[in-house]
């Protein structure tokens, strides 16, 4: 009877243990960013409202920002996401939930255009302050 309950409490306990995880299926749809032919410029990270972000752009795009100068054919992309842990390693941080894509580019006449092409931004600074804000970001320099 002993060795009937011990294998009926064990089986038990396996199949017990073999649940799925509720924090995996949120059933939420998760959109990512592809940045298509633009280059990853820089990053940022907001803690206090848990945000990281990472600035994408064209070579032209580049060029601008090292310079500091108005280029023809800027194109660049901010894109926010939402920080969550990783859940592979304790205290990291990996992307989240796509919070925002914001543009900045120049027309044939090298005029800055500011677009929102997905979400909304969490803050309220005008178009100005906001593109201000992409364009004072600095190149990452990798090395060769």
């Amino acid at each position: 009877m002993k060795k009937v309950l011990s294998i009926v409490l064990l089986t038990s306990l396996i199949f017990g243990s073999c649940a799925k995880n509720p924090e995996k299926e949120t059933g939420k749809i998760r959109f990512m960013f592809d940045p298509g032919s633009l280059k990853f410029i820089s990053s940022s990270f907001n803690p206090n409202l848990q945000t990281m972000s990472a600035l994408y752009g064209n070579q032209k795009g580049i060029s601008a920002l090292e310079t500091k100068k108005g280029i023809i054919g800027v194109d660049l992309k901010l894109v926010t996401y939402k920080m969550q842990d990783d859940p592979n390693y304790f205290g990291s941080k990996v992307n989240g939930e796509l919070l925002s894509v914001e543009t900045v580019k120049t027309d044939q006449m090298g005029n800055l255009k500011y677009g929102i092409e997905f979400g909304r931004v969490s803050s309220n600074e005008s178009s100005k302050q906001r593109m201000s804000s992409i364009l004072e970001y600095q190149p990452i320099k990798l090395p060769q």
